[in-house]
């Protein structure tokens, strides 16, 4: 297992870099945070498919179920 820092432990090493290297390093941790977001809304609409598709497993005629459910 490798070495774990905390947060503390990377921000003294980052408050050592010069202001265009520190800047250099939040754009890359802004493209990281960006990818990792993308990825976690891609996996939960991937998680939505066949949703209520156990609804429509009973239904014969589509219509008919739409028209009941619009007179209540």
């Amino acid at each position: 297992m490798g070495v774990l820092y905390t947060v503390n432990d990377i921000l003294s090493q980052v408050k050592k870099l010069d202001k265009e290297d520190q800047y250099n390093l939040l754009q890359k941790l802004a493209v990281l945070l960006k990818k990792k977001d993308a990825n976690v809304c891609a996996l939960s609409l991937i998680s939505l498919s066949g949703l209520g598709s156990e609804i429509w497993k009973s239904k014969n005629d589509i219509d008919n179920y739409i028209d009941e459910e619009r007179q209540w």
